[in-house]
């Protein structure tokens, strides 16, 4: 018994001493500074996902910012696995003084102009082995489309960090479930052409490298990814009886379902988030692999992989119908982290000359095409139960948005109150068709398509030292010859379209003109005080058959606010905002030049809004296609995946088939 006694003390002693020996460094490790930057936090966070230095020593030199590290940050950083030779690069950020401008040099006398050189066909080469850092002329990030190919990965958009050595650009950003990073060419491509890209995957988890040809619209894609192991459903083991109780040891995990290399394609009959059809099975993190990606004139595609050390065929698919594009170019990680990947090159080949096009001007009137082809590169279309096809802007994914508050300002006009907006988008989405933000589209403002042009769609509220405007819901009418109808009836005094105080941009008198309302805007609290005390007013009236958008009145806005109302030309305003906006975009996604101004044109006997007017729990679509986006199949609803079967697809054989996993 003295002798159990005695053993018994001892273990207690020792787990006491141990006990005093962790717990007072392992609080310390875990307890921040309270005045630790965020600069300084992002940092920790890197260091605790295992990146490797030479990443976090580029993302430093790239931030351009400078690091004040106080004694007890330096302390703190270390205890969560910072190295020194990171902390070295972040005391060096201290006090960094920009270069001295170079002195100017005179300017040598004029050469002989040698003979123009043909021009090189259009393409896309990077060799990132020699770059410094991501070139902006060939790569852009955080783009709609990224957005929208996260969304559809049911993942969240993180922003890449990219490293460049003399192996390449080494291309990270995934750091737990459910996130998307990549990078998006600046130019897209017309079919026939071939890609060819070389990378190596650095981890087993997740999916390190996803290479993509997608149109902007997300309707034409071809992907290659690259999963390369990981652990899937844990094996059967073997029960071991102890002393202290029992115990399962298991044999280990099964390879995850998702190990291989896939492709996936507009006609598989899989959703572009699906990894699609496996072409090799046993890929290895650490061997270069050359994916080389066809697409010919008649919208068919092959694929074929290599090792590229020793340019051995891995495997392949043809006869993929694709579709022609036109294709930007996304390399990409998801899904798992930390995913790591080297990309050595890329290389975008056109197989023809190019089709020359010369530009349309914008239609006078324009179609639901139309509106498609330009607004769903700086958005997204949803379909809304009830109303139908509807497109939600990027800038909406923020829930403080509002329509008629950011980047414009009001003008006056021979034609009433006209929104000037500098949104690229906002010569249809402010002067077309109405708005709308439910339960449908996430508290999202939402604009659906209408046909009938105003200088704005908006109803007003005027009150004591203020006064607010908000975009009619999708559901007032206007009636070409009589005016504005609401649930079927006019518009009467009095009838303030049920639309809430949170609908209003509220500004103070002295802050009308000028525009950057998003600055001067009520807060919730005071917009809810302000709407209670506050006067409606439709602010339309029908003057010669034309429908006048008279807000609050000139003579009213210039006695409230103290500033003479000059009267603007409306023709010449839509005339200058649309050729302005319309060659904006058609530069930034030159396949809108190509984008039809043609297609099913709106019904224009009752309202504005066309075939898009239906009464409440109508199906939208154009006839004899399915629910949607009329005239280019299923749409989802918000949150939604796109449909796995598309009408008319067709499937070749191929050795294995798979999706991503919810």
């Amino acid at each position: 018994m003295e002798c159990k006694i005695r053993i018994f003390s001892a273990c207690l002693a020792a787990t006491v001493a141990w006990a005093l020996l962790t717990v007072g460094p392992a609080s310390y490790a875990q307890t921040t500074p309270a005045n630790l930057s965020p600069d300084l936090q992002e940092i920790v966070k890197f260091a605790q996902a295992h990146m490797t230095d030479d990443v976090i020593l580029a993302y430093i030199k790239n931030s351009g910012k400078a690091y004040n590290l106080s004694g007890d940050d330096m302390i703190y950083l270390t205890s969560q696995g910072v190295s020194q030779a990171v902390l070295s690069a972040l005391l060096q950020t201290k006090g960094a003084a920009p270069a001295p401008a170079p002195v100017p040099t005179p300017e040598p006398a004029p050469a002989p102009v040698p003979a123009p050189a043909s021009a090189p066909q259009p393409g896309l080469v990077d060799v990132f082995a020699s770059d410094a850092s991501l070139n902006p002329a060939v790569w852009i990030m955080q783009t709609p489309l990224l957005q929208s190919l996260a969304q559809w990965n049911a993942s969240a958009p993180m922003p890449p960090i990219a490293a460049f050595s003399p192996a390449g650009m080494q291309m990270s950003g995934v750091n737990g479930p459910g996130q998307f990073a990549g990078i998006q060419s600046a130019a897209s491509f017309m079919a026939p052409f071939t890609t060819t890209v070389t990378v190596t995957g650095l981890v087993p988890e997740g999916i390190p490298f996803d290479v993509y040809l997608v149109s902007p619209d997300l309707r034409q894609w071809l992907s290659v990814a690259g999963h390369l192991g990981g652990e899937g459903r844990r094996r059967g083991g073997v029960g071991v009886v102890t002393p202290f109780g029992g115990v399962r040891v298991p044999f280990g995990r099964e390879a995850s379902p998702e190990y291989g290399i896939w492709a996936n394609w507009t006609g598989s009959a899989q959703p572009i988030s699906a990894l699609g059809n496996k072409i090799y099975p046993e890929p290895i993190p650490g061997v270069p692999y050359t994916i080389t990606m066809t697409v010919g004139a008649d919208g068919m595609a092959s694929v074929s992989l290599q090792d590229a050390n020793i340019g051995a065929a891995l495997g392949g698919l043809n006869a993929m119908p694709v579709g022609t594009g036109p294709f930007n170019v996304v390399l990409a990680s998801r899904r798992m982290g930390p995913t790591f990947a080297s990309w050595r090159s890329v290389q975008l080949t056109p197989l023809g000359p190019p089709p020359v096009a010369v530009a349309p001007a914008p239609p006078e009137t324009p179609t639901l095409d139309y509106f498609q082809a330009h607004l769903t590169p700086y958005g997204q279309w949803i379909d809304v139960p009830g109303i139908g096809a509807a497109w939600v802007p990027a800038e909406a994914n923020n829930l403080d948005w509002r329509p008629y508050m950011d980047a414009g300002q009001w003008e006056y006009t021979d034609a009433g109150w006209y929104w000037q907006s500098t949104y690229p988008w906002g010569d249809m989405a402010f002067h077309y068709g109405r708005w709308v933000n439910n339960e449908f589209t996430g508290a999202r403002w939402a604009w659906v398509p209408g046909y009938d042009w105003a200088p704005s769609w908006v109803s007003w509220r005027e009150g004591e030292g203020g006064m607010g405007w908000a975009p009619l819901p999708w559901d007032v009418e206007f009636r070409v010859g009589l005016g504005l109808y609401w649930h079927g009836g006019p518009i009467v005094a009095g009838v303030d379209f049920g639309l809430g105080f949170g609908a209003f941009v509220f500004v103070g008198a002295d802050h009308f003109w000028g525009g950057n309302y998003n600055v001067y805007v009520f807060d919730r609290e005071r917009s809810r005080t302000f709407y209670e005390h506050s006067t409606f007013h439709a602010g339309y009236r029908m003057e010669g058959g034309h429908l006048m958008a008279e807000g609050l009145g000139r003579d009213r806005v210039a006695a409230i606010t103290h500033h003479e109302v000059v009267v603007h030309r409306a023709a010449e305003l839509k005339r200058a905002e649309e050729s302005h906006n319309f060659t904006k975009r058609t530069e930034e996604h030159k396949e809108l030049a190509h984008a039809p101004a043609r297609g099913r044109e709106p019904a224009r006997a009752e309202n504005s809004r066309g075939p898009e007017s239906r009464a409440p729990g109508a199906t939208p679509g154009r006839p004899g296609s399915p629910t949607g986006t009329p005239g280019h199949g299923p749409t989802p609803a918000l949150g939604g995946k796109p449909s796995a079967t598309k009408p008319g697809s067709a499937r070749p054989g191929a050795s294995e088939s798979g999706k991503k996993p919810d």
